[in-house]
């Protein structure tokens, strides 16, 4: 294949392309595709780890909290910037599109060195609060300080990610993910089993992987692939470029942080009620539960970019119709994913672990954590429309619920009633309650919407009507 070829293949999709539905499955299945894979890589992670032992499994689990703060503060950083493109190249704006995505990326750096230096600092009392206990503290200390390193990676890459997509190239995005998933999977039982790194391999090898990633990047923005075009000189600490970033990424950022605390209380509750082998049962059945929710999550990204763009192109129409397509796709997979997660927990449990007591619990969590995510569609791509059409605080009110004054709530208070079983009720209750307050917001934002598309049709014929008399 010629050069030419390849990177007219890269190159980005029409976000104005008028065949709607075809656009949001071009955009939304690579999307859907390389995070499935991201999910994918990190289970089988897990499944190698486990091999190791149950300890592993617990001490990885207990990091995981920390890793999903970084997570966070990347997925807020690329949520906002990704809106903030979106809008920009819908309103005919592609220098504001660069500046946006060249300022964010050079802020990123100092951040993710701070950042490690901060947990490197902390790493013992971090653990300590997330629920690790004396026999698995040394193996999490010693796994968190190989990806304390990597931080700056993993921030670069998720931002990388989220700039690519926000400008219609989601192949890209899976491309450079499958190739990392494909890395770390090679890499793992190398590090882990032949050098015998053990747990430290497994860190040794997301980190190789994450710099091949980026390694990918690098060249698809120097060699100007897509539209957008990165550059030092463009980086500048406008307000007028950060407050959108920032009004949209903080809220994003708040609620993976709440995510992190509330595992953080779930873990410690699950270790005091039923020990290392509660934390290892509900850490699997979180995991499954992630492998679900990052497809739609992924879908709804390859879709923002279409709401992002349509809202700054002034279309309420097109964010109406791209809306409900993507509601009607998430929501079917939610509920496949969710009962068919349900039916087969066993078995499902039994491939992260052979220790009968981990496999129940995990069973029973699987079942308390899938059969309200049937809900998480709909929840998610009301978030992804408020945040395209700028709403920062409702967005934000919705997406902090579940794991905020839900989820945080019910673990202090359940808990200490029912022992392990209110931990269970929890995590049952939690994702319930904002299910029906999500699917109550989302009824009312799609009628206004369609009271918006109605004015903009009249007005669209009046104007027409008044063209031709004249």
């Amino acid at each position: 294949m010629s050069t030419k070829p390849r990177k007219a293949y890269f190159a980005p999709d029409n976000l104005n392309d008028p065949a709607l539905t075809r656009l949001i499955f071009r955009l939304g299945m690579p999307a859907v595709a390389g995070l499935s894979i991201n999910a994918v890589h990190h289970t089988i992670n897990m499944v190698f780890v486990g091999m190791i032992g149950s300890h592993e499994i617990a001490a990885i689990t207990v990091v995981l909290p920390i890793l999903m703060m970084i997570g966070a503060i990347g997925e807020g950083l690329g949520v906002g910037v990704a809106t903030a493109i979106g809008r920009a190249l819908g309103a005919g704006d592609p220098q504001r599109a660069n500046v946006t995505a060249s300022t964010l990326a050079a802020l990123t750096i100092p951040l993710g060195l701070a950042l490690t230096a901060g947990i490197l600092m902390f790493r013992r009392e971090l653990l300590v609060l997330f629920g690790a206990s004396d026999a698995i503290l040394p193996l999490a200390e010693h796994y968190l300080t190989i990806v304390a390193v990597s931080v700056t990676l993993t921030m670069l890459q998720i931002l990388a990610d989220f700039i690519a997509i926000s400008e219609g190239n989601t192949r890209f995005s899976m491309w450079t993910l499958i190739g990392c998933f494909a890395l770390n999977i090679a890499l793992d039982p190398i590090l882990i089993f032949w050098f015998g790194f053990g747990l430290a391999g497994a860190a040794v090898a997301t980190i190789l992987s994450q710099i091949a990633a980026l390694a990918a990047y690098l060249l698809y923005f120097t060699k100007r692939v897509g539209t957008l075009h990165l550059a030092m000189r463009f980086a500048t600490l406008r307000m007028d470029i950060l407050k959108p970033v920032l009004l949209i990424g903080l809220p994003t950022t708040l609620t993976s942080m709440l995510s992190s605390i509330s595992f953080a209380v779930l873990f410690t509750f699950a270790g005091f009620y039923r020990g290392d082998s509660g934390i290892a049962g509900v850490g699997i059945a979180m995991r499954v539960l992630i492998l679900g929710m990052l497809p739609i999550v992924g879908l709804s990204l390859g879709g923002q970019a279409v709401l992002s763009f349509a809202w700054g192109a002034k279309n309420p129409t097109r964010l109406l119709t791209a809306s409900a397509t993507l509601l009607k796709l998430t929501s079917g997979f939610a509920v496949l994913y969710g009962f068919g997660a349900v039916l087969l927990r066993y078995p499902v449990a039994a491939i992260f672990t052979n220790d009968g007591e981990i496999a129940e619990i995990a069973a029973l969590t699987i079942v308390v954590t899938h059969v309200p995510f049937v809900f998480f569609g709909a929840r998610q791509i009301l978030i992804v429309l408020l945040q395209a059409q700028g709403r920062a605080r409702l967005a934000g009110i919705i997406s902090v619920a579940q794991n905020g004054y839900f989820l945080l709530p019910l673990l202090l208070v359940l808990p200490h009633w029912f022992a392990f079983a209110g931990v269970i009720a929890s995590l049952f209750l939690a994702p319930m309650l904002t299910a029906f307050m999500s699917l109550a917001l989302l009824v009312v934002t799609m009628r206004q919407l369609r009271g918006h598309s109605s004015s903009v049709t009249i007005t669209s014929f009046n104007s027409t009507v008044s063209e031709r008399a004249s």
